[in-house]
């Protein structure tokens, strides 16, 4: 079973994105911000897909990068918005040059199809770590 954790302070979009993941045979975490979602990280251990939204309150998804690189364990990152394209290229940009492990980014809303095919990409490459 992988793990994905979904940072994301739209609540029903979060709850939305882990009821299609644990539909696809991944353990799903909701964390509403960077904060959130850097105190459950070190909890599991294991490689992990972090869906992590650019703008959130108390800390945002640029934010929670330098604690997303001091993981211990394999973890690859897709940032996600509702807005402008800007703040994802910085995202990327900055994650990437942390060797953070960076896929496409996610423009909010995704479609369940979407989802589905991206969860499966996002396996295959965790079964490889």
């Amino acid at each position: 079973m992988y793990q994905v954790y979904i940072a994301d302070d739209n609540t029903d979009f979060a709850e939305y994105l882990a009821a299609v993941a644990q539909r696809e045979g991944w353990s799903s975490e909701i964390c509403f911000n960077g904060i959130d979602l850097l105190e459950r990280l070190p909890k599991s251990t294991g490689p992990a897909l972090l869906l992590v939204d650019i703008n959130m309150p108390e800390m945002d998804g640029i934010e929670a990068i330098e604690g997303i690189v001091d993981q211990d364990r394999p973890l690859r990152v897709r940032f996600m918005t509702g807005g402008g394209e800007p703040s994802l290229i910085a995202a990327k940009m900055i994650a990437k040059a942390r060797n953070l492990m960076v896929g496409r980014n996610i423009y909010k809303p995704i479609s369940k199809d979407s989802l589905t095919m991206l969860l499966r990409d996002e396996a295959a490459v965790l079964a490889a770590l």
